[in-house]
C-alpha cells in the first residue's frame, strides 16, 4: 500500500509535470510541428538529403565565404526565430487546454520555459554533430569550435530574448485583466468554489471531456512550482486572457513576416545574404507564423479556409499572372506573339532537308578550320584525334570537378586538349565548369593568373545557394513585386535572376554574354561548341541551345520516321524562338535553364502557346552522350576521312563502377522499393543505356572511339556535397591513371605548382 502511494506521488509530481505533458501533447495533437522538428533532427544526423549536401549546410554554415562565428551566430538567430514561432504556434493552438496558465504572471514566458524539451534536445544534438563535423571535416581546432558554438548559442538566445522583451509588457494574466489582486479574487470566488463542488458531485455521473492535467511546472529554469487550480475561475474571463495573449502573439508574428519581406529588398547587399541553413529555418518560421496568425483569428475553421485558399490560388494562378509566378529566360522577348508549340510546329522545324545540309556543311567547315590549325607545320600522314567533353551534372561539386579536370587534362597535354576539342556538352554543374574553362581559354592572353591556377577553381566553386535560398525565403514565397529591365525588356525578378547574378559575381562577369556572342569564336574554330539541352517538362523533349545552327541534330528522316514510327525528340531553340529574339538569350540564363534543380530553382517558362516549362538536362541525359553520338553519326564520313579517331572525355562527379550496397530488407523497403529503386538507380540506368549506344556507334566507325572517364572515387557511404564544398578539397583520384593510357600524352603539369614532369610512353 505504501509502495502504491509512493508511485502515485511520483506520478502526480513528474508525470503531470508541465514539460512532460507538453511532450505528450506534441505526440498526440501537435503533429505538424512534430514533423518540422523531426525533419531538422534528420538533417543534422545526416539522414535526410545527404546526397544533396543539405546536412552540410547546417553543420558548417557559410557566410561571406567563411564558416565562422558570424555564420553560426546568424544560424543561431534564425533557429531562435523558429523556436519562438514554434512556441507561439503551440501556445495559440493549445494553451486553452492548460487553463492554469491564465493564472500565472507572464503566462507566455512561463509557457516558453516549460516548452523547452524539443529545442533543448535539438540544440544539444546540433552542437554535438556540428562540433564533430568541424573537427573531422573542416579541420578546426577545439578553440575555434568552442567559439563557433558560443556564437550559435548567443544568436539563439538573442532572438529569444528580443521576443520575450516584446511579450513582457503585453502578456497579461487573469488578475491584470480583471484588475483584482490574487487575495481579492480568492475572496470573491470562495462561494463560487463551493457551488462548483456541489455541481460536480451532482453531475458526476456524466462523462466529461478529458483534460490535460498539470500538477507542477517550471517557474524558471531552476525552480519547480505547484500549478494553481483554475476550475473556480470564471471561464469567460480566462477566455479573455488567452484571446488577448493570442492577439499579441499574432501581431508579433505579422510584424516579423513584414520584417522578412523588408529585408528581402536588400538581397543585393552581401551583408544580408545569410547562410542557406538559416534560410531554411526562416521558411519554416514563416510557415508556422502564417498558420498561427490564421489560427488565432479563424480557430477551428483554419484548415478548411487554408484548403479553400489553396485551391483558389491554384485555380487563379493557372489562368492569371497576378501572382507573378512566371520565371523568364532573360533576353527572350515575351511581348511578341508566342510560338504555337505543337506537333505541326515541331515537324515544320525538323523536316527541312536543305537547312540540314547547309548546317552540316557549316560544321564541316568548322572542322576543316580546326584541322588546318592542328596540321599546321605537321605531316599530313599523321591525322590528329578529335576530343569531345561530356560533363555530368551535380551542383557545385560537378562544377569544381569539371573545372579541375579540364585544367589538369589540358596541362597534361601541354595545352593541346582545348585545341583538339570540338564539342562540350552535359548537364547542370558540369557544363557550368566547362563553360567557365572555355571562357578562360578565350581570355588566356589577358588573365591576371595562369589559366591552371587554383584561383579560378576557387572562384567557380564559390557559394551560390545562400543568396538563392535567401531570395526564396524573403521574396519568392510571397508575391513577387520586384521588376527590372534587362536589355530593354521587362522581367519579374526571383531567385533565378539571383542565381545568375551570383554566378557573374563569382566569375568576375566573364560569362556575362549572350549565346550569340560565341558564334564567331566557335565558327572560326577558336573554341569548342557547347550544346545545352534542357528538358521540356510537359513532353520530355529537349531544347537544344547553342551559338551554332543545329538542325542536323533535330532532323526527322521522313522514310525512317514512318517505317520505324519515330517521333521528334530534339527542338532547336534558336529557330523555335527566332521571332522572340532567341539570339539575345543571356548565356547565364541558358546555363541556369540547363541546371534547374527542382525546388532550388524555378522552372523557366517559354514564350509558347501553350506555355512550356524547362528544367535540368540531367533528367534526360546527365552526360550529353546522346548528343555526342548524334553529332558523331551525322559527321561520321568527314571524321573517318580526316581524323585518327575520337576521344570522349567523360567527366563524372560520381564513380561509375561503384560496389553494390548491402540491401536493407525490411517492411518499409519492400513498400518503397518499387519507387525508390527507380529513382535511386536513375543515373545508373542512364549509364547502361549510354554505354550500349556508344558500343553500337563504335562498331559502325572505321576509326576508334576512346572513352576516358575522369571520375571522383570515394568510399561507399561518403558523399561530397552538391552545393557547398568543405575544407578537404575535391581530390584528383584516378585522373593520372586514365590519361596516361594514351601515347599522345608526353608531359603533364601539376596545376598547383606549375612543375612539368616527363611521362613514360
Amino acid at each position: 500500500m505504501e509502495a502504491k502511494s509512493r508511485i502515485e506521488r511520483i506520478k502526480a509530481r513528474y508525470w503531470y509535470f508541465f514539460p512532460v505533458q507538453l511532450v505528450m501533447l506534441y505526440m498526440k495533437r501537435n503533429h505538424f510541428l512534430l514533423l518540422l522538428w523531426g525533419l531538422l533532427f534528420l538533417i543534422i544526423f545526416e539522414s535526410f538529403a545527404t546526397k544533396f549536401g543539405i546536412p552540410l549546410l547546417f553543420l558548417a554554415p557559410e557566410y561571406q565565404g567563411r564558416v565562422d562565428i558570424w555564420s553560426f551566430g546568424i544560424l543561431g538567430f534564425s533557429l531562435g526565430a523558429f523556436i519562438m514561432s514554434a512556441n507561439i504556434y503551440t501556445y495559440i493552438n493549445f494553451s486553452r487546454r492548460f487553463p492554469f496558465l491564465g493564472t500565472l504572471n507572464r503566462p507566455f514566458f512561463k509557457f516558453c520555459i516549460n516548452n523547452f524539451v524539443f529545442p533543448a534536445l535539438f540544440i544539444t544534438a546540433f552542437i554535438w554533430r556540428s562540433s564533430r563535423f568541424l573537427s573531422e571535416v573542416e579541420l578546426k581546432t577545439n578553440w575555434e569550435i568552442f567559439v563557433d558554438m558560443s556564437a550559435f548559442l548567443f544568436g539563439n538566445a538573442l532572438f529569444i530574448a528580443l521576443t520575450i522583451i516584446y511579450f513582457f509588457p503585453t502578456n497579461k494574466n487573469i488578475f491584470k485583466i480583471t484588475g483584482l489582486s490574487e487575495e481579492e479574487m480568492e475572496k470573491r470566488l470562495s462561494r463560487r468554489r463551493d457551488i462548483a463542488k456541489k455541481a460536480e458531485r451532482a453531475y458526476s455521473y456524466q462523462k466529461m471531456k478529458p483534460r490535460w492535467k498539470v500538477n507542477t511546472y517550471l517557474i524558471n529554469p531552476f525552480r519547480m512550482g505547484i500549478a494553481r487550480e483554475s476550475k473556480h475561475y470564471d471561464r469567460e474571463t480566462l477566455k479573455k486572457v488567452f484571446y488577448q495573449n493570442h492577439v499579441n502573439a499574432s501581431l508579433f508574428e505579422a510584424m516579423i513576416v513584414l520584417v522578412f519581406i523588408f529585408i528581402g529588398a536588400f538581397q543585393y547587399n552581401n551583408i544580408f545574404i545569410i547562410p542557406a541553413a538559416a534560410s531554411f529555418c526562416l521558411v519554416f518560421t514563416i510557415i508556422l507564423m502564417g498558420v498561427s496568425i490564421m489560427m488565432s483569428w479563424l480557430k477551428g475553421w483554419t484548415f478548411t479556409i487554408l484548403i479553400i485558399i489553396f485551391f483558389a490560388v491554384n485555380w487563379t494562378s493557372s489562368r492569371f499572372d497576378i501572382l507573378n509566378q512566371t520565371n523568364y529566360a532573360y533576353g527572350l522577348n515575351y511581348e511578341n506573339e508566342p510560338v504555337d508549340y505543337n506537333i505541326k510546329t515541331i515537324d515544320s522545324l525538323n523536316n527541312d532537308l536543305i537547312r540540314v545540309r547547309n548546317d552540316v556543311e557549316h560544321h564541316e567547315g568548322i572542322l576543316e578550320r580546326k584541322m588546318a590549325f592542328l596540321n599546321k607545320g605537321k605531316s599530313r600522314d599523321k591525322k590528329p584525334k578529335l576530343v569531345i567533353v561530356n560533363s555530368s551534372g551535380g551542383g557545385l561539386r560537378a562544377t569544381l570537378w569539371a573545372m579541375r579536370s579540364l585544367q589538369y587534362a589540358d596541362s597534361l597535354t601541354n595545352g593541346k586538349l582545348f585545341d583538339h576539342t570540338v564539342l562540350m556538352t552535359g548537364a547542370s554543374g558540369g557544363i557550368i565548369g566547362s563553360s567557365y574553362f572555355r571562357e578562360l581559354k578565350l581570355r588566356r592572353d589577358s588573365l591576371a593568373h595562369p589559366i591552371y591556377s587554383k584561383v579560378y577553381r576557387d572562384k567557380i566553386s564559390k557559394d551560390i545557394l545562400n543568396r538563392v535560398l535567401f531570395t526564396f525565403a524573403t521574396n519568392d514565397i510571397f508575391v513577387r513585386f520586384r521588376q527590372a529591365k534587362i536589355d530593354g525588356k521587362k522581367y519579374t525578378l526571383d531567385r533565378a535572376k539571383t542565381f545568375e547574378n551570383q554566378l557573374h559575381r563569382n566569375t568576375d562577369f566573364y560569362l556575362d554574354k549572350k549565346v550569340i556572342d560565341y558564334y564567331r569564336p566557335v565558327a572560326s574554330a577558336q573554341a569548342p561548341m557547347i550544346i545545352l539541352a534542357p528538358t521540356v517538362v510537359t513532353d520530355g523533349r529537349r531544347l537544344l541551345i547553342s551559338s551554332q545552327p543545329l538542325s542536323f541534330l533535330c532532323y526527322r528522316y521522313p522514310e525512317l520516321g514512318q517505317r520505324l514510327d519515330l517521333t521528334n525528340e530534339n527542338v532547336e531553340f534558336s529557330r523555335l524562338f527566332q521571332n522572340q529574339e532567341a539570339e539575345d538569350l543571356n548565356y547565364s540564363s541558358a546555363l541556369r535553364i540547363n541546371s534547374t534543380f527542382p525546388y532550388i530553382l524555378p522552372y523557366a517558362s517559354m514564350p509558347t502557346e501553350p506555355v512550356i516549362e524547362v528544367m535540368d538536362a540531367g533528367l534526360r541525359d546527365n552526360f550529353g552522350m546522346k548528343l555526342t553520338i548524334q553529332y558523331l553519326h551525322v559527321l561520321r564520313e568527314w571524321i573517318e576521312e580526316n581524323t585518327s579517331g575520337i576521344i570522349v572525355l567523360q567527366i563524372r562527379d560520381t564513380p561509375k563502377f561503384a560496389e553494390p550496397e548491402e540491401a536493407d530488407i525490411s517492411v518499409m523497403t519492400r513498400i518503397t522499393n518499387p519507387i525508390g529503386s527507380f529513382y535511386g538507380n536513375f543515373f545508373e540506368g542512364q549509364d547502361y543505356n549510354m554505354d550500349q549506344l556508344l558500343k553500337m556507334t563504335d562498331h559502325g566507325f572505321n576509326v576508334p572511339i576512346h572513352q576516358i572517364p575522369l571520375e571522383i572515387r570515394y568510399q561507399t557511404g561518403d558523399h561530397i556535397a552538391f552545393w557547398r564544398l568543405d575544407a578537404t578539397e575535391v581530390p584528383y583520384y584516378a585522373m593520372i591513371d586514365e590519361l596516361h593510357k594514351y601515347p599522345e600524352v608526353r608531359t603533364f603539369h601539376y596545376p598547383n605548382t606549375g612543375e612539368v614532369h616527363a611521362v613514360n610512353e
